[in-house]
């Protein structure tokens, strides 16, 4: 499983739950080369994501933009919320057969 570095966190009132945003070079960090991916996503403490039941999980996309200014995650506040009041977070991917899983951590 692919990770960044720890990412400011930016709650935004305009994204739902199901959108994470992040600059084209964390995605690169992540193993992303192209502008939007479908992935299964878990925001919040994850010791072992393994063990987390399908209720966990939604299904979503990642975008990856300029408009974003590198070393930060753009997140709906629904999600952000999930962060437990952390300024940063680690973002997890790892690609799938059909859907890359993507788990989002306070650092």
């Amino acid at each position: 499983m692919s990770c960044t570095a720890p990412l400011t966190v930016l709650g935004d009132y305009g994204m739902d739950e199901k959108t994470v945003c992040i600059h084209p070079n964390d995605g690169f960090d992540l193993g992303l080369m192209t502008t939007e991916h479908v992935v299964r996503i878990h925001v919040g403490e994850a010791p072992n994501p393994a063990g987390l039941s399908d209720d966990a999980w939604i299904y979503g996309k990642i975008h990856l933009k300029n408009d974003v200014r590198n070393g930060h995650v753009e997140l709906g506040l629904k999600s952000a919320e999930r962060l437990r009041g952390a300024k940063r977070a680690v973002v997890h991917f790892e690609k799938g057969d059909r859907y890359g899983t993507l788990l989002i951590t306070p650092a």
